[in-house]
């Protein structure tokens, strides 16, 4: 079946849809016996269901503390995920000032981490590990866990440190702490992380998310020293989805699915710049893309600025590609394909394929169109004063010295589209989302604009954005 996304103004469609369902071990395939040793068993899992397997942790501890303690050690696991204060391993509100791209990142640490605490207290009432290997098991597993400076609040403290608390215990409830951690860490760069299927292997050398330590402690080393770019968070994806996957480019495909930018299947008026989308959906079946499910998805041209360009001057608005076709006449429609192409064994590009309404298509390379939402600038704040509201070029009155192009002008030329005259150019996507990912993918993504609504103060705030030389493209959203 064909996989589509559905999105206010318009459809994309790509690949073949997979089944989601999670592939995780049944209870009833494990025995008491084997309780001896604490890990998740190998098989496919969402962020939930390792809470609920990590919980048995908790309930060892909780059997031998009493029930009494579970309240407390579970605030010490939410003041662990939080991004700020004593016991937070890792204090991103800290970290994350004046900094749009950690910014993101932050909320989504304090969205995950939350989350993640509610569903550790709904299941640690569920006594799963009760269910599954019974109270006695319970109280015989034992766990060497290395110390990984994680705070115990002062509560747990003296509930772990107390008469019934020893090594023991301390032990199983770090490895818990860790272990959820972890979890909320790889979690991050997604936008719908609850949904991404994670696999837990047989071969591991150590337990449960471990293994992904490395990874992990790498993209956080970026991302707080540097400004991470968009391919250093697909790095870190790619070892925790599909860790024999060595090319990177902006997306990939494995067996479990498709991750790409959250820009693929909404607005890039209103997608996380920086943040990915698991698809339950492959691209390319394995017999197509060298006997592998597992591909890069990469750029047409690794370095834009060497690619060739048209200079939109050459068209006249209103003429599409210099011939006789009134471009104004043409529509686009709203449903669009993505379609791949090889490049070489385990990479491939994708083409963002757009038709007119008179059956003409259009491609354009999904990663330039990607590249664009990344680079594209939104409108500044305007705070009105009367001098501003008076001025030929505020609002949507200054529009008489816009040079106003139709999507067709645009992509009907050869290469990115781009001017070397100091003009405003201002082209309207008429309310149909992929064609303005696709005018995205089109410019030369140096000085453009993106509109959401087109009120007076949006012109204006547009005008104030991105920079102030150079030619500069408006592109509006429009109403579908």
């Amino acid at each position: 079946m064909d996989y589509r996304i559905r999105m206010e103004g318009g459809t994309l469609r790509f690949g073949t849809q997979l089944d989601p369902t999670p592939e995780a071990l049944s209870w009833n395939s494990k025995t008491v016996r084997e309780l001896a040793k604490w890990d998740i068993p190998a098989g496919v899992y969402r962020a939930k269901e390792i809470v609920r397997e990590a919980g048995i942790l908790l309930e060892a501890v909780c059997a031998r503390l009493g029930a009494a303690s579970a309240g407390p050690l579970l605030k010490n696991l939410q003041a662990s995920l939080a991004v700020s204060g004593r016991e937070a391993v890792l204090p991103f509100a800290s970290l994350a000032a004046g900094e749009e791209r950690k910014s993101l990142f932050l909320a989504q640490a304090e969205q995950i981490g939350t989350a993640l605490s509610g569903w550790a207290r709904e299941i640690y009432t569920e006594q799963t590990g009760r269910q599954r290997y019974g109270y006695d098991a319970l109280l015989r597993l034992v766990h060497r866990s290395r110390c990984d400076q994680h705070l115990w609040t002062l509560e747990a403290v003296s509930i772990l440190m107390g008469p019934a608390g020893s090594p023991e215990v301390m032990q199983l409830f770090n490895e818990y702490l860790h272990q959820l951690v972890l979890l909320r860490d790889i979690l991050i760069p997604y936008e719908n992380w609850e949904e991404v299927p994670l696999e837990i292997g047989e071969d591991r050398e150590v337990i449960g998310l471990r293994n992904l330590e490395p990874a992990r402690d790498s993209f956080f080393t970026e991302l707080i020293v540097k400004r991470i770019g968009h391919k250093e968070i697909v790095r870190f994806t790619q070892k925790v989805l599909c860790p024999e996957l060595v090319t990177v480019g902006y997306g990939f495909q494995y067996r479990l699915g498709t991750v790409l930018p959250a820009a693929v299947g909404k607005s890039p008026v209103t997608a996380a710049p920086c943040l990915l989308r698991w698809h339950p959906a492959q691209i390319l079946p394995g017999s197509e893309a060298g006997n592998t499910e597992a591909i890069a998805f990469d750029y047409e041209q690794a370095d834009y600025g060497a690619a060739p360009r048209s200079w939109i001057d050459s068209c006249a608005p209103g003429k599409s590609n210099g011939d006789k076709t009134n471009a104004a006449s043409l529509h686009f429609r709203s449903d669009a394909d993505i379609v791949p192409r090889m490049l070489e064994p385990g990479r491939a590009s994708l083409v963002l394929r757009l038709t007119d309404s008179e059956g003409r298509e259009y491609g354009v390379d999904l990663g330039q169109a990607l590249r664009g939402q990344r680079y594209m600038y939104r409108p500044e704040a305007v705070i009105s004063t009367e001098s501003e509201s008076s001025s030929p070029t505020s609002g949507s009155e200054g529009r008489s010295g816009w040079l106003e192009y139709e999507a067709a002008d645009l992509l009907g030329l050869p290469g990115l589209a781009d001017s070397s005259r100091d003009s405003i150019y201002y082209v309207s996507a008429k309310g149909n989302t992929p064609l303005l990912l696709g005018l995205l993918g089109k410019l030369f993504p140096q000085n453009v604009v993106v509109i959401g609504g087109g009120g007076a103060d949006e012109y204006a705030g547009a005008l104030r954005a991105g920079k102030q030389f150079g030619a500069k493209f408006l592109l509006h959203r429009g109403i579908s």
